[in-house]
């Protein structure tokens, strides 16, 4: 199935997720780690390891029913913005209101220059930052 047609079915509403501590993290509450659980296409989705999921995730940004899926797929794969999603976990649409009116940009900037060193790491299950190719 492609990318785009496992994404469709990815909502605000229906996207679970949990928040892990790091590990040797000394604060419980903080450095916490974003885990998708559901649904079913999300948790596929999250382990492709596919780079040109990020930019369809950052175009889900731009859509109010989709936004807070996409920055909980977007943490979950990069690792980036783990503790603002840690913060609004249980009140979503604060941030939506707040950081989620800018997020389509913020993340556009953030991802730009990383791109292209961007590698799945399948330890980690996320895309990290090596040397560009």
């Amino acid at each position: 199935m492609h990318m785009t047609q496992l994404l469709n079915d990815v909502t605000d509403q229906n996207i679970q997720f949990v928040t892990a501590r790091v590990e040797g993290s000394p604060l419980p509450s903080a450095d916490r780690r974003v885990i998708v659980t559901g649904p079913p296409q999300a948790v596929e989705v999250a382990s492709t390891g596919d780079v040109n999921l990020l930019d369809e995730l950052v175009g889900m940004l731009l859509d109010h029913n989709r936004a807070w899926a996409a920055e909980v797929m977007l943490a979950c794969l990069t690792h980036h913005e783990e503790n603002l999603v840690n913060a609004f976990a249980a009140h979503p649409e604060q941030w939506r209101d707040s950081l989620g009116k800018n997020a389509h940009q913020r993340w556009s900037e953030w991802l730009k220059p990383r791109r292209a060193r961007l590698r799945w790491d399948a330890q980690e299950r996320a895309f990290v930052e090596g040397k560009e190719q």
